[in-house]
């Protein structure tokens, strides 16, 4: 007996993006079991690192470690901006992610 595994893709950009839900896509480790949705609506939105050795990184509506339950998720974001300026510097905007960035602990 084969366990089903449902999941849902997103694409982030600017624009109107829908994930519905799709056989589960199991790369980068991430493993999710139940039933995931994201429903995401995002406009102007800027990420930008300037400097020396600096990161910026901005998600939104994204799983980013394994679930185990069913999940919903619905995010309208406008005007998001993330900047890291200076020398080493991290800047990290996690909206409608369901568990941490590992990279922007």
């Amino acid at each position: 007996m084969t366990m089903q595994k449902k999941s849902a893709i997103a694409v982030l950009g600017v624009g109107l993006l829908t994930a519905s839900l799709v056989s589960a896509q199991e790369t980068g480790g991430v493993k999710v079991r139940g039933n995931t949705q994201l429903n995401v609506t995002s406009e102007n939105v800027n990420t930008i690192a300037t400097g020396t050795g600096n990161t910026a990184r901005t998600t939104i509506g994204a799983v980013k470690g394994n679930v185990h339950q069913n999940t919903n998720v619905t995010v309208d974001v406008k005007n998001v901006s993330n900047i890291a300026s200076g020398r080493n510097k991290k800047a990290c905007v996690n909206i409608g992610v369901v568990n941490a960035d590992p990279n922007c602990k």
